[in-house]
């Protein structure tokens, strides 16, 4: 752990995020925010570099199997330690097999088999298979979302339908922010916001995917892998 004055130093100099994450453009350049996160010790930096991974690797094309995101997610899981980063891969993780889940429903499809291969803390997914015949998998007030999303699907408009995603990702992690101050944690909540916003404005634009191949690879080096 860095010292708490350092924490306090580096949270101070980031300037305050837009309430929405569609709200305007990024109050600080990926080249800026690298330099403020020089501040961080090795071990602290070395779990952005892991968040940076995740970004990464969240951001390639949709073409892997259910399967592979679910090898992936339990490698994430056994290897992570950090509780943000944890709540970061679980939930997104969780979205994007519900989402997958959604997009079954709509195409006939029967329950698909991973369902079984992963135990998620809520349960969502095992629900999911139990109600596949309601409309909304009979999920309530626990993922709003999915309602939102799915008629976004239905009417044929993805933009609107990758907006309900991105706002409900926004939303968990605002209210995270609220809950910490000048700590390590507070840095991490800061950079999740920051990537949903710039993955907003960068969507379906091919300089932001240039853009974003750039960041990864001066942050990760060796370790980059450009999105294709």
């Amino acid at each position: 752990m860095i010292p708490a004055r350092s924490y306090y130093m580096l949270v101070s100099s980031l300037p305050q995020l837009p309430t929405r994450f569609d709200a305007g453009r990024l109050p600080i350049s990926w080249p800026a925010l690298r330099d403020r996160l020089r501040m961080l010790e090795p071990r602290d930096s070395e779990v952005t570099r892991q968040v940076g991974l995740y970004f990464l690797w969240d951001r390639q094309p949709l073409d892997r199997t259910d399967d592979e995101v679910i090898d992936r997610y339990q490698e994430l899981m056994r290897h992570t330690t950090n509780h943000l980063v944890r709540h970061l891969v679980r939930s997104r993780t969780e979205m994007r097999l519900i989402i997958s889940c959604v997009r079954c429903r709509a195409a006939g499809a029967e329950p698909p088999k991973w369902i079984d291969r992963i135990a998620d803390r809520a349960g969502t997914l095992g629900h999911m298979r139990k109600h596949w015949l309601d409309p909304n998998f009979n999920l309530g007030v626990h993922h709003r979302w999915v309602e939102a999303f799915r008629k976004q699907l239905d009417a044929g408009d993805m933009r609107e339908a990758q907006r309900v995603v991105f706002n409900e990702r926004w939303s968990d992690w605002s209210r995270i922010a609220e809950r910490q101050t000048f700590s390590f944690e507070a840095i991490i909540a800061y950079l999740v916001r920051w990537e949903i916003i710039d993955r907003w404005t960068s969507q379906n634009a091919k300089a932001g995917k240039v853009r974003f191949n750039k960041l990864i690879e001066e942050t990760l080096g060796e370790y980059a892998n450009p999105i294709q």
